[in-house]
């Protein structure tokens, strides 16, 4: 028999505390941190190593990649064994890893050890969104999914601000940081959080695993629509800012010859139009109205991506050229992250760590791509990245029609709140 999504297929864990979404908006933040924080550092690295700076640029696919594989794997197996235990697994990892680098003497050590480090990252973030889910109603998650959203953003302003601050010691200090956050995240976690879902087998098993991802890709909706095309959409709609993550060093620092100390005023600039719209996503998006959030989030994405097209074409004489349009698309994602995350991961109950899974797998190895593509096309100029982008966003509007979201019809979203989960029967 067929268990409606908004009935819980589990017994929650008592005692869930208040500060639970502060606490996961700290545990996303693994992954900015771990990206953003060492931007500035990048040409001194480069430097340090006797590598060009396209060299540091690919440690960013690289942790990508990582970061895809840890959440490939996290996610499902945390059904199988519960999801506190994979987040303090790759905490751990993580925090190893990252000591492990500060210590790198080569472009390749650092490359190898980013892998590493992004295994563990992905390990212990992939766990947030089946946490959402878990603890949450889901009439809850878009607003749920748009405060952990909120309470991440800082480290996006944080991040490259402390990295360029604990420059001034090294760039290994960086590193040295990073390690510690995971420590201080994976006690608080022992001592404060409790388990939201306990595994139910004792033993791993590869082929459930993978039989797990498999049905939720084939999973329909009500409407008999796949929900898998919401995570595709918006892993090439996220490509479009990891491109620029990738680029963002040469653009800034070396393109427009932003000293190392100032990057951080520029690149927080554009986490502004998150900030609002995520603050506007959190009191406002509904489940009737989150198709319309969708679309237009896509839409507004890819006038700012045509806008840096445009200016670099005519020759990108002013860096305000590159911030402005940057701004307006972390804008757009504030609008479609919320309403695209929770339009997928409410069809899931059961299988809610193997969708968050796949979900932030394919957001993060298809940025990865994109970034590598960006980087193989590397010509002194900022074409190239704007190119790329170009092609992400023209990518994510194209499948948002399969999604089945319509500016002003919020039937499917409707038909998603009361679909049953064939998983969980």
């Amino acid at each position: 028999m067929n268990r409606p999504v908004s009935e819980p297929a589990h017994v929650l864990a008592p005692g869930i505390p208040r500060h639970l979404i502060l606490f996961i908006g700290a545990l996303v933040a693994i992954g900015p941190i771990s990206l953003d924080a060492y931007l500035p550092a990048m040409p001194a690295m480069a430097d340090a190593f006797h590598v060009g700076i396209v060299r540091l640029n690919n440690t960013i696919s690289i942790y990508l990649v990582g970061y895809g594989f840890g959440q490939f794997f996290g996610g499902a197996i945390s059904d199988q064994i519960g999801r506190k235990r994979i987040g303090l697994i790759g905490l751990a990892i993580f925090a190893l890893a990252s000591l492990a680098i500060a210590f790198a003497t080569s472009a390749e050590q650092a490359q190898a050890l980013r892998f590493i480090q992004a295994i563990g990252g992905g390990f212990s973030t992939v766990i947030c969104m089946a946490i959402v889910r878990d603890v949450y109603p889901v009439e809850e998650l878009g607003r749920r999914m748009a405060m952990v959203t909120l309470v991440m953003l800082a480290s996006p302003v944080i991040a490259p601000t402390l990295g360029a601050t604990l420059l001034r010691f090294g760039w290994p200090a960086i590193f040295f940081f990073q390690a510690a956050y995971a420590g201080a995240v994976a006690v608080f976690y022992v001592l404060r959080v409790p388990e939201t879902r306990r595994g139910e087998r004792r033993k791993l098993s590869i082929v459930t695993t993978l039989s797990q991802c498999a049905r939720v890709i084939v999973h329909r909706n009500a409407v008999g629509r796949l929900p898998i095309t919401f995570a595709i959409t918006m892993a090439f709609s996220a490509s479009v800012f990891m491109t620029f993550i990738t680029n963002s060093s040469f653009a800034y620092i070396q393109y427009f010859g932003v000293p190392a100390a100032r990057f951080p005023l520029y690149f927080s600039v554009g986490v502004i139009g998150l900030i609002a719209t995520n603050l506007f996503s959190m009191r406002r998006l509904t489940s009737t109205n989150a198709p319309t959030f969708f679309r237009l989030g896509l839409a507004l994405q890819a006038t700012g991506v045509v806008s840096i097209v445009v200016f670099v074409l005519a020759g990108a004489h002013s860096i305000w050229e590159l911030v402005v349009p940057i701004a307006m698309i972390l804008a757009a994602f504030g609008l479609t992250g919320p309403a695209g995350s929770s339009q997928f991961i409410r069809n899931y109950d059961r299988l809610a760590g193997s969708a968050s899974s796949l979900y932030t797998t394919l957001l993060f190895s298809t940025g990865a791509l994109f970034g590598a593509v960006s980087g193989v096309f590397f010509d002194g100029t900022l074409r190239p990245m704007a190119f790329t982008m170009l092609v992400a966003t023209v990518l994510a509007n194209s499948c948002a029609v399969l999604t089945g979201a319509k500016i002003g019809r919020p039937a499917l979203a409707s038909a998603a709140a009361s679909d049953t989960t064939r998983d969980a029967a």
